[in-house]
């Protein structure tokens, strides 16, 4: 396929439609990029060496249709001269000149057209170029912006959640969680200080009844 049918072929695509069914927009932007490039560079070296053959063909031309008038010149001269036979030697020349000077025209026209319709398809490339890069702009912005706003809603439900309220709720039942805590191992304690005393209390009371049971006996 030559360049210009795969330049139309690229530009034909329906950019839009395609970015908007592809499932990653920005990967397809990139390579659609890619083959825009690849053909850029194609398209501006086809320009320069059109261009080029365009240059040689009309130097040829112009050479050519110089030679037409030469061999006018001569078959004048020869006619003038009286020699006949030298003077349509010199106009088959020039006949032989020009339609190699009308061949030439030709392809210079031809050449001239597909010099302009790569010059064309390379700014219809350029366009699509400078259209697809805002595009990709565009749906990296849209991505980084869903991205923020995801971000977003998940620390509005993380806190939808967990409450200020229910934050401060939770810390006062632990503190009071602490507390009861505290109160029971300190009733703790205190009974069993107390019961400590009792039982000194009933020893004591124990010892205070053997002695008199040791007196009475006559055992002490």
């Amino acid at each position: 396929m030559s360049i210009l049918g795969r330049i139309k072929d690229l530009i034909s695509a329906n950019i839009n439609a395609l970015l908007d069914k592809a499932e990653d927009p920005e990967k397809m932007a990139n390579e659609y990029l890619r083959q825009l490039t690849n053909e850029l560079y194609e398209a501006r070296t086809g320009v320069a060496q059109a261009m080029a053959d365009e240059t040689r063909l009309e130097q040829r031309r112009i050479a050519a249709e110089a030679e037409v008038e030469q061999w006018q010149i001569k078959a004048e001269r020869a006619l003038r001269a009286g020699d006949e036979a030298l003077a349509k030697a010199a106009l088959a020349r020039k006949v032989q000149a020009q339609k190699l000077a009308e061949q030439y025209r030709a392809q210079e026209k031809a050449q001239e057209e597909q010099v302009e319709a790569l010059q064309q398809a390379l700014i219809d490339l350029e366009t699509r170029i400078a259209e697809v890069k805002a595009r990709k702009e565009l749906i990296i912005a849209k991505k980084n912006r869903a991205q923020t706003q995801e971000a977003l809603q998940r620390t509005a439900a993380s806190i939808g959640r967990v409450s200020a309220l229910d934050k401060l709720d939770q810390l006062e039942e632990k503190v009071d969680d602490r507390l009861a805590k505290a109160e029971a191992m300190a009733k703790l304690e205190g009974d069993t200080l107390e019961a400590r005393f009792r039982q000194l209390e009933k020893d004591t009371e124990v010892d205070v009844e053997l002695a008199e049971l040791k007196r009475k006996l006559g055992l002490s």
